[in-house]
C-alpha cells in the first residue's frame, strides 16, 4: 500500500495524523504533525527541528491524496517525527510518542495501514472467535506453508538481505544519528533483541553481521532522548554516558 494516504486517530490523545508509506518508508504530513504536537508556529518548528523533510509540489501532493494542499506540502520522515515529538512542550507528548512508536509505525510497516480499534459488539466478538477457530484449523492443515515461509526467510538471509523488521547497525546509525559504538551500547543497555546472521559480501565472501529489532531499538532511543540531559553539543544519560547525535547539535 505504498503511497496510499492513511488517517491515524487516537481518541484518548485527541490527535489525528495523516501519513503513508512513501518510497517504502513511513512519513507524516509535517505541518499537521507539528500542529498536533502543540507547536504555535509549525513552519518555524519544522525549520528548527527537522533535518530531512520531503517537499512536494501541488501536483505531487494531489497525486498522493492530499487534495487540499494548494501550495504543496512537506512530509516528515520517521526520524523528523521523533525530533518533533521529543521537542514538543505538549503534556501528552510522551504518550503520543508511545502511540506512534508502539502502535502506528509497526502497523504501517507490517500492513501498510493503521488498524484503528473500534469497540466491538457481542455479535462481532462471536464472529471473530469463529474466524479464529477457522484460522487455527487452516494453520494446522497448512504446516507446509510455514515450512516454505521459513525456508524463504533463510534464503533471504543467505543472499545477504536483512529480514523485515530487523536492521543492521549501519542502518540504525543513519536512522537515529548515534555512532556505531553508541548504537551497540543502546542495544546492550536496554536489552534489545539482536542476533548474528550469515552474510555474503558483494564478492561472495562469507561472514556474519548482527541485526537488531528495529522498532524496539527506536522506542528505546526515543525514551533515552526524553530522559537525556543536554551538555553543550552533546548529551548525557546514566545508561549511555556522554554521547552525540548527528542532527541534534544546538537543539538544547
Amino acid at each position: 500500500m505504498s503511497n496510499q494516504l492513511m488517517k491515524f486517530n487516537s481518541s484518548d490523545l485527541s490527535i489525528s495524523l495523516s501519513g503513508m508509506l512513501y518510497q517504502g518508508k513511513p512519513v507524516f504530513d509535517a505541518v499537521e504533525l507539528a500542529k498536533s504536537l502543540g507547536y504555535a508556529n509549525p513552519a518555524d518548528a519544522l525549520k528548527t527541528h527537522c533535518k530531512s523533510l520531503i517537499k512536494l509540489n501541488y501536483s505531487e501532493s494531489r497525486e498522493l491524496g492530499f487534495n487540499d494542499k494548494i501550495r504543496g506540502m512537506q512530509l516528515a520522515s520517521e526520524s523528523d517525527a521523533y525530533r518533533l515529538i521529543l521537542r514538543s512542550q505538549l503534556a501528552s507528548a510522551e504518550r503520543v510518542q508511545d502511540w506512534v512508536c508502539e502502535d502506528v509505525l509497526p502497523s504501517i510497516r507490517e500492513t501498510g495501514s493503521y488498524r484503528y480499534q473500534h469497540p466491538k459488539s457481542q455479535a462481532e466478538i462471536i464472529a471473530e472467535m469463529a474466524l479464529l477457530n477457522v484460522e487455527q484449523e487452516r494453520r494446522l492443515n497448512h504446516v507446509e506453508d510455514k515450512v516454505v515461509e521459513v525456508t524463504e526467510l533463510v534464503d533471504h538471509i543467505a543472499r545477504g538481505a536483512t529480514p523485515p523488521g530487523w536492521a543492521g547497525y549501519s542502518e540504525l546509525k543513519a536512522l537515529c544519528g548515534l555512532s556505531d559504538a553508541k548504537c551497540r551500547q543502546l542495544v546492550s543497555a536496554y536489552d534489545i533483541d539482536h542476533k548474528p546472521i550469515p552474510f555474503i559480501a558483494p564478492r561472495g565472501t562469507k561472514s556474519t553481521m548482527t541485526i537488531v529489532r528495529e522498532q524496539p531499538f527506536m522506542t528505546a532511543f526515543t525514551k533515552m532522548m526524553f530522559e537525556a540531559e543536554p551538555r553543550g553539543t552533546r548529551w548525557y544519560h546514566p545508561k549511555m554516558g556522554l554521547f552525540q547525535v548527528i542532527g541534534w547539535e544546538g537543539e538544547q
